[in-house]
């Protein structure tokens, strides 16, 4: 088995760990609604009283204030990672396995975050379903995948119905892969164990703020769509409701003058 293999084999396995069998064992992972609600608050000047991350969908928050409070924690993100980087990194070769469960946990907690900070709250309303999370976690890799992609690739492979436990092996094996591939080319600074701390640091932090990127640009294209939705919505509505009232008033009308 080659290194690269190896590598993936550790993503799936610690992936599988905080994602699917319960994101309460790692740090970094489990967001904290009240402190994102809170800091959105605060950003905005209080002036909306927000109290749900569904509220941030009102059309009078800017998106901006989403923005900084996604920054904020690509920012907390990459400090954590580049912390954990360094220490792993200054044992060569071996501290790589130290540092991946840090890298990945990170990266599933900043994924999370950042559902939410833009309004999303599917991923912890479902928190028995991993698959939620993975799709966001696939989208801020570069390896997003959407669920019609998946069953018919997946029904073609094993010849059946597709169920919820191989969607979410299919997907751990896909972010394992992409993960592996980014991860691994950091690996030959870091054979060395004093240039190997700083490198690892500085290949950790700036892998978090390329994770941070492609995670709040998702949720952020997310999240205009769907006030774009609400605002065609409310449109419709009200076009609705005038002609409603149009057409009320028309038939009074010919009923006063029957």
């Amino acid at each position: 088995m080659n290194a690269r293999q190896k590598l993936t084999d550790q993503l799936y396995h610690t992936l599988e760990v905080a994602v699917v069998k319960g994101t309460g064992v790692v740090p970094f992972v489990r967001p904290v609604v009240d402190d994102i609600v809170a800091r959105v608050n605060v950003l905005s000047g209080r002036t909306l009283d927000l109290h749900r991350p569904i509220d941030f969908f009102d059309e009078r928050l800017s998106v901006d204030v989403l923005d900084r409070v996604a920054k904020d924690y690509t920012r907390k993100a990459q400090v954590l990672a580049a912390t954990a980087g360094a220490g792993a990194g200054s044992i060569g070769i071996p501290g790589i396995a130290l540092d991946v469960p840090m890298l990945v946990t990170a990266t599933v907690g900043l994924v999370r975050r950042h559902a939410l900070t833009y309004g999303f709250t599917e991923i912890e309303d479902n928190r028995g379903d991993a698959v939620p999370l993975l799709l966001a976690l696939g989208a801020a890799i570069g390896a997003e995948i959407t669920i019609d992609q998946i069953a018919p690739r997946l029904a073609q492979k094993v010849g059946v119905e597709v169920g919820g436990k191989l969607v979410e092996r299919y997907l751990l094996k896909r972010i394992s892969e992409q993960l592996a591939a980014k991860i691994v080319t950091s690996w030959l600074p870091r054979a060395v164990p004093v240039i190997g701390a700083a490198t690892s640091a500085a290949l950790d932090y700036a892998f978090l703020r390329m994770i941070g990127w492609r995670s709040s640009r998702h949720y952020h294209a997310q999240h205009l769509f769907v006030r774009g939705q609400m605002a065609r919505q409310r449109i419709s509505e009200s076009a609705n409701q005038q002609l409603s009232e149009q057409t009320n008033s028309e038939a009074n009308n010919t009923n006063r003058f029957a």
